[in-house]
């Protein structure tokens, strides 16, 4: 699994400066990795333990962000994607908000 967490400011004009934060966290299946191989080792198994998401299991993720103290409107976006196999992933969450500052 992977989720995709993005913070835009929608006042600025230019797209590659529209991005003030970025983050993408990845899951992994036990024993898995994203494309699809076996993971082995000794040297691994932590790797592998601390990045699993379990069935049934809730992960909380949470991300400081500053943002200028001239920006007033911000749209942070967050997906969910699911991984089958290797690169053909399905988006299985999505969500967008518009936060709106006041500057008085």
């Amino acid at each position: 699994m992977v989720l995709d967490v993005t913070a835009r400011n929608l006042a600025e004009k230019d797209p590659e400066k529209q991005v003030m934060f970025s983050v993408q966290e990845k899951y992994f299946e036990i024993g898995r990795d994203l494309q699809n191989r076996m993971r082995y080792g000794a040297w691994q198994i932590k790797e592998i333990v601390d990045l699993t998401l379990q069935p049934m299991q809730t992960r909380r993720e949470q991300y400081l962000i500053n943002f200028d103290t001239d920006v007033e409107e911000v749209e942070i976006e967050a997906s969910l994607s699911y991984f089958i196999s290797g690169k053909k992933g399905d988006v299985v969450y999505s969500i967008k908000e518009k936060l709106t500052y006041d500057l008085d």
